[in-house]
């Protein structure tokens, strides 16, 4: 394993002078849709949407995977929680999502949490309760996968074959020259005012206001005074109000729970780390921060600024993820609005969770 370059702890005070006192400037969609829709911006394979083979059932099927996760992450509480009658639900929108029997037993066997024992008999009963159900009901053909714009993505590696690590670094519009432990509180008093209110935890814990729910410049406080940093965020500020998942359960970090369409999480399953490292070497995204997983991954965060819901939907679901970066095998399930990320400064297993790039107005690595 190579070893990792140590950065530089440059001086503390001039960073906190140098950082925008928590204020967060919004930036207009408008300024940013150019950047994200020009011309060398990815289009679909053939330059429009019918080539791109049975698009629309391709969304459906991308939409039942992400709202399958959603719920996933929303897994009630054994034991007097909600959880048995989750588990129906939750193995439905697996079904119609087209996965396997094996494949939902998987997932919610390792995120059922709480204080009863949930025996795999219950789950199988789930699974195949909700598989009967699927049966019983109109037949809906399965999406077929949706195939990689290889040629498209070999020319962005391509252009992005002499980036690396360092240059993307130097790149930085704001100079990371502090050390990891302190990435957490540094990233978020960039990029949120005080009062903006954010998910910071494991992703599997009941997420409530004053634990893992709290304003921003509360946990740069909590974070800088030695706290103990968690290895999720929501990059996207909440309302801090409770509200439902499409499941139906109440939660304060579900989609309905985000106030500020601010950014979109962009991961990659199929590309190892030189090849993402050559791909934000040349995408001309507005990117805000890339975040290194502590794994295999880097996390882009891009600067959207949607107005709402109805935009994102259209922008950010369909016209960036679904007819941009899905074909380029960028992971579909990330195109929700309270998308975990990787929180920078969590050190996991032995390495750091880091952030690589930071430019809070969104910029391209490339420039």
């Amino acid at each position: 394993m190579k070893q990792q370059k140590k950065r530089p702890s440059g001086n503390r005070g001039a960073a906190k002078r140098n950082a925008p006192s928590m204020l967060h400037t919004p930036t207009t969609s408008q300024s940013l849709w150019p950047a994200l829709f020009a011309d060398q911006t990815p289009a679909p394979a053939g330059g429009n949407l019918r080539q791109l083979g049975r698009t629309t059932m391709i969304h459906d099927k991308t939409i039942g995977i992400a709202r399958y996760q959603d719920a996933l992450s929303a897994i009630p509480e054994s034991g007097g929680g909600g959880c048995h009658a989750a588990l129906l639900g939750i193995a439905n929108l697996g079904v119609r999502a087209g996965l396997t029997p094996q494949q939902i037993f998987d997932d919610l066997r390792s995120r059922i949490h709480g204080t009863r024992s949930v025996p795999d008999s219950e789950i199988h009963d789930a699974i195949r309760k909700a598989r009967a159900e699927c049966s019983a009901s109109t037949f809906v053909p399965q999406a077929p996968r949706q195939r990689t714009n290889k040629r498209t993505l070999e020319k962005i590696l391509r252009e992005g074959r002499h980036g690396s690590e360092a240059d993307i670094w130097k790149a930085s519009p704001i100079r990371i020259d502090w050390p990891p432990e302190e990435d957490s509180w540094r990233v978020l008093s960039f990029l949120y005012a005080s009062d903006e209110i954010l998910f910071c935890g494991t992703g599997r814990e009941k997420a409530k206001p004053g634990g893992a729910i709290r304003t921003a410049g509360e946990w740069c406080e909590y974070f800088e005074t030695g706290g103990d940093i968690p290895p999720h965020i929501i990059p996207n500020p909440l309302s801090g109000e409770e509200r439902q998942t499409k499941s139906g359960e109440p939660s304060y970090r579900s989609d309905s729970c985000v106030r500020s369409h601010r950014f979109a999480v962009v991961e990659f399953d199929n590309l190892d780390r030189e090849q993402q490292i050559q791909f934000w070497s040349a995408i001309r995204l507005p990117v805000a921060a890339l975040v290194d997983s502590g794994g295999k991954s880097i996390h882009g965060w891009i600067k959207v600024d949607c107005d709402g819901t109805e935009t994102w939907e259209r922008d950010v679901e369909q016209r960036l993820f679904i007819e941009r970066l899905v074909p380029l095998g960028v992971d579909p399930a990330c195109r929700n609005e309270a998308r975990l990320s990787r929180l920078p400064g969590h050190k996991r297993g032995e390495r750091w969770q880091r952030v690589l790039y930071l430019a809070p107005e969104g910029r391209p690595v490339n420039g």
